[in-house]
């Protein structure tokens, strides 16, 4: 393997591209790394084993997707190649339409020895369907903001539910005070894979858990000068069927707080997070 200098090796075996877009694939993370690390342990990684035939580079967005970190591996031997992303399994991006993914392994190196001409894998088999979901983990997620973290008195409360279909969005005013987990038959339980949200009027929003992929926590100011908190939640083509937003507590004291919580929250998480 060779440094990531393109003039060592006019034609190396394998070729890294990695998307390192700042308005794309570049912002994101996956299991705490984000395009930068994961550049600079390719880098690491091919300038150990001083092989020539790897070569690192980076480019920016060119599938218009949300799939990242993300980044290719080309077999210049076979002329085949892998996209590896937060997800596993066939998603849909806005420029080619079903495209395979393979899921970013921990160990980058396996993503090397996988397409080396002598260690290969078969290409198919990187990009098998998805792993089940991590319920649990999304689970603590619900509710840490329901409850809160630091601060147990106060969780993010008011809330506005927009759920997701091919061809239409309803809006529910709901609080995340109220979450409830039950199980199929719609007992409550601790393990349960449905998530209860009240909403106003005495009704209930169920969210069948082992459908979300992703959570997204997204805080931005608006042109008021106001601040918007949201978090969505997408499905396995990480299409986005499932969005609460903050509203105003009726409490003003409450506001500073929420905006903590919030914070914490993607301090302890992350901004996207995969299950």
């Amino acid at each position: 393997m060779s440094a990531s200098d393109p003039q060592r090796s006019a034609r190396p075996e394998v070729n890294v591209v990695v998307c390192t877009d700042e308005y794309g694939c570049g912002r994101w993370y996956h299991r705490g790394r984000n395009a930068e690390d994961i550049l600079g342990d390719f880098r690491a990684a091919v300038t150990h084993s001083g092989d020539d035939r790897v070569q690192v580079t980076t480019a920016g967005c060119i599938l218009g997707c949300t799939y990242g970190p993300r980044f290719d591996v080309v077999r210049r031997w076979s002329g085949e190649k892998a996209l590896y992303g937060s997800i596993k399994g066939e998603a849909t991006v806005t420029r080619r339409g079903r495209v395979p993914f393979a899921a970013i392994p921990d160990d980058l190196v396996q993503a090397l020895t996988d397409h080396l001409p002598e260690t290969a894998a078969p290409i198919a088999g990187l990009s098998g369907s998805n792993p089940p979901v991590n319920v649990d983990l999304l689970r603590r997620i619900l509710s840490d903001c329901s409850q809160g973290i630091s601060d147990t008195t106060v969780g993010l409360a008011e809330a506005v539910i927009m759920v997701h279909n091919a061809v239409a969005t309803i809006s529910i005013p709901a609080t995340l005070d109220n979450l409830q987990f039950v199980d199929g038959s719609g007992r409550a339980s601790p393990t349960g894979d449905i998530a209860l949200l009240a909403t106003d009027g005495d009704g209930q929003a169920a969210l069948q858990l082992s459908r979300i992929r992703q959570v997204e926590f997204m805080h931005r100011q608006l042109r008021n000068g106001m601040p918007s908190y949201a978090i969505w939640l997408r499905d396995d083509d990480l299409a986005t069927v499932y969005r609460i937003y903050l509203r105003r507590s009726e409490n003003p004291a409450d506001n500073p707080r929420r905006h903590r919580l919030f914070m914490d929250l993607i301090e302890r998480y992350g901004e996207k997070v995969t299950l």
